[in-house]
């Protein structure tokens, strides 16, 4: 995985490209989060919000298969799209917490996950943090955590046990998967971190 578990994993050409349809796709997810705070936090639609999260968290798949697809992999996707993956997530626990739907300890464990990748990835490189290849575990945690989180939302529009306890189930999973992935890059990072060593004391 790369310092936020995405990415283009494929084979594709990449270009220097910025306006692409992916780029696009990838800044209409980030033009909704707000909107989602929006709906959690002011009228309390937790319906609608459960809809527009669900949407958002569907485009990140929708852009990677668009980019692939039609060859239209670009180094800003590269960037940004793992980093608005990385915001979608916080902003999602976030809210949740602050409208008083999922507990503050899980917010926290969120964020530190993420506190401890990044400031591991500048410790070890400074400012030129590499790309390290996507993992299939970070996909899968952030493919349950999108999964789990939204939930509590459908469970709270509903008013079902049943649906909270499904949506535990996966957030927890997901978590677990989160670290375990984290762990996968802190090892990646460390190889790569020791073969630039060697190189640079190798004798010209």
């Amino acid at each position: 995985m790369r310092l936020f578990d995405a990415g283009a994993d494929g084979e594709s050409r990449v270009t220097g490209r910025i306006a692409t349809v992916p780029n696009g796709i990838t800044a209409v997810r980030l033009v909704g989060l707000p909107v989602f705070a929006w709906l959690v936090l002011g009228p309390e639609a937790f319906g609608w919000a459960f809809g527009l999260l669900v949407a958002i968290a569907a485009t990140d798949w929708l852009d990677g298969y668009v980019a692939r697809r039609f060859d239209q992999v670009s180094r800003l996707g590269i960037v940004i799209d793992p980093l608005v993956d990385r915001l979608l997530v916080v902003t999602t626990v976030v809210v949740l917490a602050v409208a008083g739907l999922v507990p503050w300890v899980l917010t926290i464990l969120v964020l530190a996950r993420d506190v401890l990748v990044v400031t591991g990835g500048f410790l070890l490189f400074g400012a030129a943090v590499p790309a390290i290849p996507v993992s299939r575990l970070g996909k899968a945690a952030t493919a349950l955590l999108l999964l789990g989180l939204p939930m509590f939302l459908l469970a709270a529009a509903l008013d079902v046990t049943a649906v909270r306890g499904v949506a535990w189930v996966a957030t927890i999973t997901g978590l677990a998967l989160y670290y375990v992935a984290g762990v996968q890059y802190a090892r990646a990072a460390l190889a790569l971190r020791g073969d630039r060593s060697s190189g640079d004391h190798d004798p010209e």
